[in-house]
Protein backbone atom coordinates (compact mmCIF):
# COMPACT_ATOMS: atom_id res chain seq x y z
CA UNK A 1 0.00 0.00 0.00
CA UNK A 2 1.41 3.66 -1.00
CA UNK A 3 1.60 6.03 1.50
CA UNK A 4 -0.80 8.61 1.07
CA UNK A 5 0.17 12.35 1.34
CA UNK A 6 -0.12 14.20 4.54
CA UNK A 7 -2.55 17.00 4.29
CA UNK A 8 -1.97 19.66 6.79
CA UNK A 9 -4.07 22.56 6.58
CA UNK A 10 -7.21 22.45 9.20
CA UNK A 11 -8.39 25.89 9.77
CA UNK A 12 -8.72 28.96 7.48
CA UNK A 13 -7.09 31.90 8.14
CA UNK A 14 -7.29 36.12 8.10
CA UNK A 15 -5.14 38.15 6.90
CA UNK A 16 -4.18 40.05 9.90
CA UNK A 17 -3.59 36.98 11.91
CA UNK A 18 -1.13 35.87 9.32
CA UNK A 19 0.67 39.83 9.64
CA UNK A 20 0.08 39.06 13.70
CA UNK A 21 1.61 35.72 13.67
CA UNK A 22 4.76 36.48 11.31
CA UNK A 23 5.15 39.76 13.45
CA UNK A 24 5.30 37.78 16.58
CA UNK A 25 7.80 35.14 15.48
CA UNK A 26 10.29 37.62 14.31
CA UNK A 27 10.29 39.07 17.13
CA UNK A 28 10.21 35.92 19.66
CA UNK A 29 13.32 33.61 20.32
CA UNK A 30 11.38 30.06 21.72
CA UNK A 31 8.39 28.25 20.15
CA UNK A 32 6.37 28.07 23.12
CA UNK A 33 6.30 32.00 23.72
CA UNK A 34 5.43 32.74 20.39
CA UNK A 35 2.28 29.86 20.67
CA UNK A 36 1.32 31.51 24.02
CA UNK A 37 1.23 35.03 22.39
CA UNK A 38 -0.46 33.86 19.46
CA UNK A 39 -2.98 31.89 22.31
CA UNK A 40 -3.65 35.14 23.98
CA UNK A 41 -4.17 37.33 21.29
CA UNK A 42 -6.51 35.33 19.35
CA UNK A 43 -8.80 33.51 22.42
CA UNK A 44 -11.20 36.33 22.20
CA UNK A 45 -11.74 35.94 18.42
CA UNK A 46 -11.73 31.96 18.43
CA UNK A 47 -13.94 30.98 21.31
CA UNK A 48 -13.90 27.26 20.58
CA UNK A 49 -10.97 25.51 22.17
CA UNK A 50 -10.32 22.92 19.24
CA UNK A 51 -10.63 25.39 16.68
CA UNK A 52 -7.70 28.18 18.80
CA UNK A 53 -5.54 25.07 18.71
CA UNK A 54 -5.96 24.60 15.14
CA UNK A 55 -5.32 27.73 14.41
CA UNK A 56 -2.51 28.27 16.21
CA UNK A 57 -0.93 25.30 14.73
CA UNK A 58 -1.46 26.29 11.38
CA UNK A 59 -0.06 29.65 11.38
CA UNK A 60 2.76 28.22 13.20
CA UNK A 61 3.70 25.98 10.45
CA UNK A 62 2.93 28.85 7.89
CA UNK A 63 4.73 31.66 9.73
CA UNK A 64 6.48 30.17 12.68
CA UNK A 65 8.76 27.46 14.19
CA UNK A 66 7.14 24.72 12.43
CA UNK A 67 7.19 26.38 9.05
CA UNK A 68 9.42 25.03 5.49
CA UNK A 69 10.43 27.92 5.39
CA UNK A 70 13.74 29.06 7.16
CA UNK A 71 14.20 32.18 9.95
CA UNK A 72 15.79 33.98 7.43
CA UNK A 73 13.39 34.08 4.72
CA UNK A 74 10.78 34.92 7.46
CA UNK A 75 12.67 37.69 8.55
CA UNK A 76 12.70 39.06 4.88
CA UNK A 77 9.00 38.49 4.13
CA UNK A 78 8.42 40.51 7.96
CA UNK A 79 10.84 43.27 6.47
CA UNK A 80 9.14 43.25 2.86
CA UNK A 81 5.29 43.66 4.16
CA UNK A 82 6.22 45.78 6.96
CA UNK A 83 6.98 48.43 4.26
CA UNK A 84 3.49 47.50 2.69
CA UNK A 85 -0.35 48.93 4.06
CA UNK A 86 -2.05 45.37 4.61
CA UNK A 87 -3.90 46.52 1.79
CA UNK A 88 -1.20 45.35 -0.40
CA UNK A 89 0.28 42.61 1.34
CA UNK A 90 -2.09 39.90 -0.33
CA UNK A 91 -0.06 38.91 -2.76
CA UNK A 92 3.03 37.95 -0.28
CA UNK A 93 0.63 36.52 2.23
CA UNK A 94 -0.12 33.97 -0.65
CA UNK A 95 3.46 33.33 -1.24
CA UNK A 96 4.15 32.77 2.58
CA UNK A 97 1.12 30.45 2.23
CA UNK A 98 1.73 28.38 -0.64
CA UNK A 99 5.75 27.90 0.22
CA UNK A 100 4.52 26.82 3.46
CA UNK A 101 2.09 24.27 2.39
CA UNK A 102 1.97 22.05 -0.45
CA UNK A 103 -1.98 21.40 -0.01
CA UNK A 104 -2.20 25.62 -0.53
CA UNK A 105 0.25 25.04 -3.57
CA UNK A 106 -1.43 22.71 -5.20
CA UNK A 107 -5.08 24.18 -4.65
CA UNK A 108 -3.56 27.69 -5.66
CA UNK A 109 -2.23 25.34 -9.07
CA UNK A 110 -5.13 23.92 -9.34
CA UNK A 111 -7.63 27.51 -9.57
CA UNK A 112 -5.19 28.67 -11.27
CA UNK A 113 -5.15 26.29 -14.08
CA UNK A 114 -8.78 25.83 -14.29
CA UNK A 115 -8.94 29.98 -14.13
CA UNK A 116 -6.64 29.97 -17.55
CA UNK A 117 -8.50 27.46 -19.37
CA UNK A 118 -11.37 29.49 -19.01
CA UNK A 119 -13.66 28.17 -16.31
CA UNK A 120 -14.97 31.41 -15.13
CA UNK A 121 -16.61 30.44 -11.48
CA UNK A 122 -15.22 27.17 -10.49
CA UNK A 123 -17.32 24.74 -8.60
CA UNK A 124 -15.81 23.23 -5.57
CA UNK A 125 -16.36 19.66 -6.90
CA UNK A 126 -14.12 20.27 -9.39
CA UNK A 127 -11.23 21.07 -7.19
CA UNK A 128 -12.57 17.98 -4.60
CA UNK A 129 -12.16 15.56 -7.57
CA UNK A 130 -8.73 16.83 -9.01
CA UNK A 131 -7.14 17.55 -5.54
CA UNK A 132 -8.89 14.01 -4.22
CA UNK A 133 -6.78 12.33 -7.67
CA UNK A 134 -3.38 13.94 -5.67
CA UNK A 135 -3.90 13.34 -2.31
CA UNK A 136 -6.41 10.00 -2.54
CA UNK A 137 -9.63 9.79 -2.24
CA UNK A 138 -11.22 10.53 1.58
CA UNK A 139 -13.16 12.53 3.54
CA UNK A 140 -10.24 15.20 4.59
CA UNK A 141 -10.06 16.30 1.05
CA UNK A 142 -12.87 18.52 0.39
CA UNK A 143 -13.18 19.93 4.04
CA UNK A 144 -9.24 21.02 3.68
CA UNK A 145 -10.05 22.39 0.14
CA UNK A 146 -12.70 24.57 1.91
CA UNK A 147 -10.34 26.04 4.73
CA UNK A 148 -8.29 27.01 1.88
CA UNK A 149 -10.78 28.53 -0.38
CA UNK A 150 -12.21 30.64 2.62
CA UNK A 151 -8.38 31.62 3.28
CA UNK A 152 -7.87 32.86 -0.44
CA UNK A 153 -11.30 34.46 -0.19
CA UNK A 154 -9.95 36.08 3.02
CA UNK A 155 -7.12 37.36 1.51
CA UNK A 156 -9.14 38.87 -1.17
CA UNK A 157 -8.32 36.70 -4.24
CA UNK A 158 -11.73 34.52 -4.52
CA UNK A 159 -15.16 35.80 -3.99
CA UNK A 160 -17.53 33.12 -3.56
CA UNK A 161 -21.10 33.88 -5.72
CA UNK A 162 -23.91 30.93 -6.16
CA UNK A 163 -21.69 28.15 -4.66
CA UNK A 164 -19.18 29.16 -7.36
CA UNK A 165 -15.33 30.19 -6.53
CA UNK A 166 -14.75 33.65 -9.08
CA UNK A 167 -10.76 34.56 -8.76
CA UNK A 168 -10.93 38.28 -8.33
CA UNK A 169 -7.46 39.22 -6.84
CA UNK A 170 -4.28 38.16 -8.00
CA UNK A 171 -4.04 34.67 -7.50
Amino acid sequence: MTARIPVFYDRELRPEWIDYALERFVESSDAQEFRQQLRRHLSPQITCATSLRKVISQLDQTVGYRSQLSREQLVRMYEAMSALPPSDRAPRRLQLLVKSNRFVADCVSTIRKLHRVGVDGIESKHLYERLGALYGERGTVPRRVRYVLRTLENLGMLENRDKRWFVVGLL
